[in-house]
């Protein structure tokens, strides 16, 4: 049995902290570091603000023994992250900027490769998508890279708005305002 928790809500977050970067880890493209410093720092770039700033927004997928399975960290503001910082720690953040008004939140999602293709990440995805419907968030958005495998993931998570800058590729997920998700 499978299920979903927000950080805020684990009672062992320590745990749930070292399984998710374990698995950050695990699906990175990038695998050599030339120091544990900098290997720590490349996880604060791309995890550290989430797990900072946005807790509430950092969802797992746990098996029954509460092992962690998967993970997304999520933005339900992608522009007020940005001036809270974002923009200074994620490269090329602001690239897509112009879109954040129609699609205001944004979201990363990992899963341990043994357990790929099982629906987990879909999961994960439809779960904060919910969540942000919820609250009014008219879409949800992902960058990725142009030519990146998970893009075809996301298109059928319902990521159909498509925008190409270079070599970044914005896909969006628009949102049913009245508190639903759009069918994907």
């Amino acid at each position: 049995m499978i299920q979903l928790a927000r950080l805020t809500d684990l009672p062992d977050r320590d745990a749930a902290l070292r399984g998710l970067e374990e698995i950050f880890f695990l699906s990175a493209l990038r695998t050599g570091f030339a120091s544990g410093r900098e290997r720590a720092d490349f996880f604060r770039t791309w995890a550290g603000w989430y797990l900072g700033h946005a807790p509430a927004n950092v969802w797992f997928a746990l098996d029954g023994e509460g092992a962690v399975l998967g993970y997304l960290t999520g933005c339900k503001d992608s522009a007020g992250a940005g001036a809270a910082g974002l923009d200074g720690t994620i490269p090329k953040y602001e690239v897509f900027a112009d879109l954040f008004a129609a699609f205001p939140a944004h979201l990363h999602v990992n899963v341990r490769p043994e357990h790929r293709s099982a629906g987990l990440g879909r999961r994960l995805v439809d779960r904060f998508a919910e969540d942000c419907a919820a609250d009014g968030l008219a879409g949800v958005h992902l960058v990725t890279g142009a030519e990146a495998r998970n893009a075809a993931f996301y298109r059928r998570a319902g990521f159909t708005e498509e925008h190409r800058r270079g070599p970044l590729l914005f896909l969006g997920r628009r949102l049913d305002t009245r508190g639903g998700i759009l069918p994907a």
